[in-house]
């Protein structure tokens, strides 16, 4: 029996939930996402959860897209941009970068539905989706982010248009998380990786992606996510890997022959082996031997702590954000599998517009309709950091020097 996990996450067949999100067979990037930002927890939090972190996509100076299931599961929340670099919670103000340039989360907001339950595991892949306002805005021309980070932050473009997530679209998806295995409930280990890791994946036709999962979960893929399965055929600079990928949506299951237990790709009449001597494919892609035939996996996705995380592709030269990693399944031995479920930018379009963009603020007539006839509520909350151990929000100690009593000045005294 498979767990089948919101990257937050409940295990289904024993219904106990834990709060932990992590690339699965991932790399390290080579070229800098300079709109890869991710969430961690204050320090001093309600929240026990150790090692927490959840990823996200800067897509304004002050605004960043990442899961539902984070922020509703954290109050006190910090975002890390510009820095490929992964802190523990309680190390953020030993480091040079996270000290001075981490930002408070104090806004909020995510879809809710109508026909959200929240009594069934499926809530939390149901829109998985939020946007998160910061106390300032990240500056992007901050040289210090140079000397103190990495490279200064960037947004990238958020996808509206359905032609950019059909299947066979080549797509890469990143974050810091656990490489391929869900770490057991006593298990005090910290798996997130020390710098941000990436995948090549491809998107994976819905109707066969469905057949790995409840019917209940089906409704919601067809609805609101964007599958992935396959290994891509783009790098991190959106370069093509190779020049005959194999069909989208091959899935590999186990044949024996002559006694030895292969991989065997199942797709109309295809197979596919790859060459064990090629390093550049066994780089990039997952690679199992099994007898001595070296089989091409299809296993990059998510894991572990990489909830929130950005499924990237490109729209000629230029990346954009097409959607949010959700969902992933865990093998009996705790292996991190496919087909793993973003939620789609493109799917949230009217949410995420109405939310970002300051036109959606006044007058766009989708965002003024009643939440019946838009198809959701939006669910904002504010977070006040006045009485946290970490002190006010710059957003909080503006307002306060603003409403501060003026002393009248005798001009004469």
């Amino acid at each position: 029996m498979k767990k089948i996990l919101p990257t937050f996450v409940c295990v289904l067949f024993v219904q106990i939930c834990h709060s932990q999100r992590r690339i699965k067979d991932g790399e390290p990037l080579q070229v800098h996402k300079k709109y890869a930002v991710y969430l961690t927890k204050a320090p001093l939090s309600p929240q026990k959860y150790d090692f927490w972190i959840c990823g996200g996509a800067l897509v304004t100076p002050w605004f960043v897209v990442t899961s539902a299931a984070c922020v509703e599961d954290v109050r006190h929340m910090y975002v890390i941009a510009g820095y490929n670099k992964y802190v523990k919670p309680n190390e953020l103000n030993n480091d040079r970068c996270t000290k001075t340039k981490k930002k408070k989360v104090v806004f909020t907001c995510v879809p809710k539905t109508y026909d959200l339950d929240y009594a069934k595991i499926e809530k939390w892949s149901f829109v998985d989706i939020a946007v998160v306002k910061v106390e300032s805005a990240f500056s992007l021309n901050d040289e210090t982010y140079l000397t103190d980070c990495t490279y200064a932050p960037a947004p990238i473009s958020i996808n509206y248009e359905p032609r950019y997530q059909e299947a066979g679209i080549d797509a890469i998806v990143m974050g810091w998380g656990h490489l391929h295995k869900w770490r057991k409930t006593k298990d005090r280990t910290d798996y997130n990786q020390d710098t941000i890791q990436y995948a090549p994946t491809r998107i994976y036709d819905k109707s066969r992606c469905k057949e790995h999962y409840s019917d209940e979960m089906g409704k919601i893929i067809d609805k609101y996510m964007i599958c992935t399965y396959a290994a891509g055929n783009l790098d991190d600079r959106g370069e093509i890997i190779r020049k005959t990928p194999p069909a989208d949506g091959c899935v590999y299951q186990k044949v024996l022959i002559d006694g030895v237990e292969y991989l065997q790709c199942v797709n109309g009449d295809e197979e596919e082996v790859i060459d064990e001597n090629d390093e550049t494919r066994r780089k990039l892609t997952n690679i199992t031997v099994l007898g001595n035939r070296t089989i091409h996996t299809r296993r990059h996705g998510i894991c572990q702590n990489d909830h929130g995380g950005p499924l990237v592709t490109w729209v000629g030269s230029r990346e954009v954000l097409i959607g949010i990693a959700s969902v992933f399944r865990v093998t009996e031995s705790l292996e991190c599998e496919g087909p793993y479920l973003f939620t789609s930018t493109q799917c949230n379009g009217v949410f995420l517009d109405c939310i970002i963009n300051e036109a959606g603020r006044g007058g766009r007539r989708q965002c003024n309709l009643p939440a019946r006839e838009r198809g959701f509520d939006i669910v904002e909350r504010k977070i006040s950091w006045i009485s946290h151990p970490d002190g006010p929000a710059e957003n909080e100690r503006i307002e306060r020097i603003r409403l501060r009593p003026q002393i009248p000045i005798d001009r004469f005294g």
